[in-house]
């Protein structure tokens, strides 16, 4: 009985230790931050077309997917502490932090088309998926109760970097068009012409749990919209055989479509949401 009292004294004193390490650890003061996150993002894209573009494709209609990627990013910032900068303590308002990041990942971007045509109608499903692409942005957090919680606001950009995407090509109608699983090659036009750059704005929330002085475990959730302007559009090369195929048929009487034709209206605009983790060591 006296070594098991014993036994439980010390696990008690332990827990008081460690509880009374962690609380002081909470009391972060200003400093540098290094953060290396690693960011699981579901995506929906959302495309936007004019009628006179959609004519171009044979097109009635073009609706977005939803997908899945990865990134990893490293984030480097400063925190301006609230007793120094702000005059207040660190309970409830704990600072401000300004960082710059860049990461790498995949991207993913869906689109259905479809149109009626001698009351026949076919949709036709293409995922594309992009690897590698790079992110790189400028950001800033409030930090409240004891560093613990965090909120941010980030502007950056999204650059896709691939030379081959990948793509699954479908149809609810598979006597027309078969399921395709392949590569895209990115012609000389396409790299000179074609815009790689989209615009990113992201707000996060996170959740700071310190394990050893200097160095916690951040959690955290966001949304990240990215507006993007390809001016032109890629696509398997046998589905713009039978897109050409159907557009200058005699009942339809409409010029061939080619990558090289422009789409000034088209956005492939796309909304990312997920969770992170990551390691923040401070200094």
């Amino acid at each position: 009985m006296k070594r098991e009292n014993s036994c439980k004294h010390i696990i008690r004193a332990v827990a008081i230790f460690a509880f009374a390490c962690l609380a002081q650890l909470h009391a972060v003061e200003e400093g540098f931050l290094w953060t290396f996150r690693a960011n699981f993002n579901g995506t929906a894209t959302l495309p936007s077309i004019k009628t006179d573009d959609l004519d171009k494709l044979g097109a009635g209609y073009m609706k977005g997917l939803v997908g899945y990627t990865m990134d990893g990013e490293i984030e480097v910032g400063y925190l301006f502490g609230s007793e120094r900068w702000f005059h207040m303590g660190t309970g409830i308002f704990s600072g401000v932090s300004l960082f710059g990041s860049v990461g790498v990942g995949n991207g993913f971007s869906g689109q259905m088309a479809g149109n009626t045509i001698e009351d026949v109608t076919v949709n036709v499903y293409v995922n594309v998926t992009y690897t590698p692409v790079i992110t790189f942005g400028v950001g800033s957090k409030a930090y409240f109760l004891n560093s613990r919680l965090a909120a941010g606001l980030w502007l950056g950009g999204k650059m896709i970097a691939s030379l081959s995407p990948e793509y699954l090509a479908y149809s609810d109608a598979p006597s027309l068009v078969k399921t395709e699983i392949g590569r895209i090659t990115v012609t000389d036009f396409m790299m000179k012409n074609m815009n790689p750059l989209m615009f990113s704005m992201k707000t996060m929330f996170e959740y700071n749990q310190p394990l050893i002085n200097h160095m916690e475990v951040t959690l955290g959730a966001y949304f990240r919209f990215n507006m993007w302007r390809p001016k032109y559009i890629t696509m398997p090369e046998y589905l713009m055989t039978i897109m050409n195929d159907a557009l200058t048929n005699p009942k339809v009487g409409k010029p061939a479509f080619s990558t090289e034709t422009p789409l000034p209206s088209f956005y492939l605009n796309s909304l990312d949401f997920g969770v992170s983790v990551g390691l923040t060591f401070k200094g």
